[in-house]
């Protein structure tokens, strides 16, 4: 699925997954560009919202991570396994099917969102909670376009 969420400061992949992730849940956090924010000035960052190299955090970890302070997306790849154990790298369609990944979240551009799940129920209480917040142009994928927008290949 996809939707476009307010270029702005805030709180955004909290609003997106509080009750819908599980404490259980392992994230893995590609380094990407996610900032505290120093201001509402677009512009205005203090520091990285994730590490520089590839992070790990608990399901409790991440969720107070990403609600304590306001920050600002550009481009974010985060991915939820059930188990420390079944995190893998996934850089492709084959990789994702293989794996026992919960839920993979990109951010693109500060606003377009794009979520992939094997589990229907996740992506529907996503589009809720998206279409609740007010976010824009929420719309559910096929295969193909999923594949497209996600790993680039048709």
């Amino acid at each position: 699925m996809v939707f476009q969420i307010r270029n702005e400061h805030g709180k955004q992949l909290y609003e997106i997954l509080e009750g819908i992730s599980e404490s259980s849940w392992y994230w893995s956090i590609v380094p990407e560009e996610s900032y505290y924010s120093s201001s509402n000035n677009l512009n205005d960052f203090r520091s990285s919202l994730f590490s520089e190299s590839e992070t790990i955090m608990d399901g409790k970890s991440f969720m107070k991570h990403i609600s304590k302070e306001d920050y600002y997306l550009i481009f974010a790849d985060i991915k939820a396994f059930p188990t420390l154990e079944s995190i893998i790298t996934i850089n492709n369609e084959t990789d994702f099917m293989k794996s026992s990944c919960k839920l993979g979240l990109i951010v693109v551009d500060s606003v377009q969102v794009i979520i992939y799940s094997r589990e229907k129920q996740i992506l529907l209480d996503i589009s809720e909670r998206a279409e609740s917040l007010g976010y824009r142009d929420i719309r559910f994928l096929n295969n193909k376009d999923t594949i497209s927008a996600v790993w680039g290949w048709m």
